[in-house]
């Protein structure tokens, strides 16, 4: 997995502060990585940082994961995160299982009263 210090790339000179950067960095590896761990689970727990919109939608989507990938081990291969405005951060998490081809699923941090939150998310099919 790839998570380094220079996990946010963006416009120099933005206003988001360090502090809050590191808190975004947080919340979106916790997320793409339990993501990663249980993208194959025919109900997946309430993933980190994940609002409770989200959480549904990605309930339904796991619905449609087929059979013969339930008993494989997905994980992380690798988290990118890019800063978009000063309360939004893009990420994507590359998702591989070592038989299947990766994936990879792109995933939306907002800056809310209550902190960071994954608000959206891309999952496959």
């Amino acid at each position: 997995m790839s998570t380094s210090t220079s996990l946010l790339s963006g416009a120099q000179g933005s206003a988001v502060a360090v502090e809050q950067r590191a808190a975004a960095a947080r919340v979106a590896r916790r997320f793409a990585a339990a993501y990663a761990r249980s993208a194959y689970r025919r109900r997946p727990p309430r993933l980190p940082g994940a609002s409770a919109a989200l959480t549904r939608r990605l309930a339904l989507a796991a619905a449609k994961v087929p059979s013969a990938r339930r008993r494989l081990r997905p994980h992380p291969l690798s988290i990118v995160l890019e800063l978009d405005r000063a309360d939004t951060l893009r990420g994507s998490v590359e998702v591989g299982d070592g038989h299947s081809p990766p994936f990879s699923v792109g995933f939306t941090l907002k800056k809310l009263d209550v902190g960071w939150r994954v608000v959206s998310a891309s999952p496959p099919g």
